[in-house]
């Protein structure tokens, strides 16, 4: 209701597009709603602001709003840099999306599981086509990029997938490794292994002052973390599977197993210990919404 208030009051005029008429107004009331395909959308627009010729003018006075959005994205850049090189063991996560990025073709199908790496591939991860990341939207659970890259694979049989699950999601539906050998379907799967829930420890972490409640992975005795061998897990099913614990090792692990093409498991030891940068902020009531850890809000 205070997000409602402050957009009622406020000079500026929502207008929300969307293919579904049910998805317009779902979070904001907008001052006009259009129910339409964005693309074609955008083009009427787009031709009725030239037919007017407001074209000129607009790129003129949006000019300088183009020019700070120059300097946030240097800040960015210059922000996140350092950990693309760094050979660390377990591997930084942006070092992970950077070796994704590099090795996997333009024609590739990359499938994202829920779990703390879908916060840094949609961060970090610059997309080149349409249609070619899937995600876990809506209700978000856990196990879909699992076997959703089965899907994937079978609709678009000449294109590489590879989906990135978390390990928590990976146990949630690992019966898929059957389904592959059983019908030869070459998929690439690489295991966020943090040793943990990660999304939801660090949820934790940040409003309980550093506490958590049974979201890392640890033996009995909580002295050292614990997972099954998930490179192990996957020859017991008949499928080739390494472990890479340092990030020099992980892009030529990844060729290798889109080179294969066969069922491939890849168990990626990732560090917990570094969390995504906040660039915005979730409000989660009762609990206060944080400040970004990165640059401010913007206010008009």
């Amino acid at each position: 209701m205070e997000t409602r208030l402050q957009l009622e009051h406020s000079p500026t005029r929502l207008i929300h597009v969307d293919i579904d008429v049910n998805e317009i107004g779902r979070n904001y009331d907008p001052t006009l709603g259009v129910c339409a395909d964005i693309r074609t959308f955008l083009r009427q627009l787009l031709a009725e602001i030239e037919r007017r010729g407001g074209a000129t003018e607009a790129r003129a006075t949006g000019e300088p709003w183009r020019q700070r959005i120059a300097a946030w994205k240097a800040q960015w850049e210059a922000h996140i840099a350092p950990a693309f090189a760094a050979d660390t063991a377990p591997m930084r996560p942006e070092r992970v999306v950077k070796e994704v990025q590099g090795v996997l073709p333009e024609d590739a199908i990359l499938v994202c599981d829920s779990g703390v790496h879908h916060n840094w591939f949609m961060q970090y991860w610059q997309a080149r086509r349409p249609q070619r990341m899937l995600n876990t939207w809506g209700f978000s659970a856990m196990g879909f990029g699992v076997s959703g890259a089965l899907g994937a694979k079978l609709a678009a049989p000449n294109s590489p997938v590879v989906a990135v699950v978390g390990d928590g999601g990976f146990t949630m539906t690992p019966h898929v490794l059957c389904t592959a050998v059983e019908y030869n379907i070459p998929v690439v799967w690489v295991i966020w292994n943090n040793y943990a829930w990660g999304a939801i420890r660090d949820l934790q972490l940040g409003p309980f002052e550093g506490r958590e409640l049974n979201t890392s992975f640890t033996t009995a005795d909580n002295s050292q973390p614990y997972n099954p061998d998930f490179s192990a897990m996957a020859r017991a099913h008949g499928i080739d599977g390494v472990k890479v614990s340092n990030a020099a090792d992980f892009g030529a692990a990844l060729q290798m197993a889109i080179a294969a093409n066969k069922p491939f498991v890849i168990d990626a030891e990732v560090d917990v210990n570094v969390k995504p940068t906040s660039v915005g902020t979730w409000e989660l009531p009762p609990l206060r919404h944080p400040e970004p850890a990165f640059g401010a809000p913007w206010r008009p």
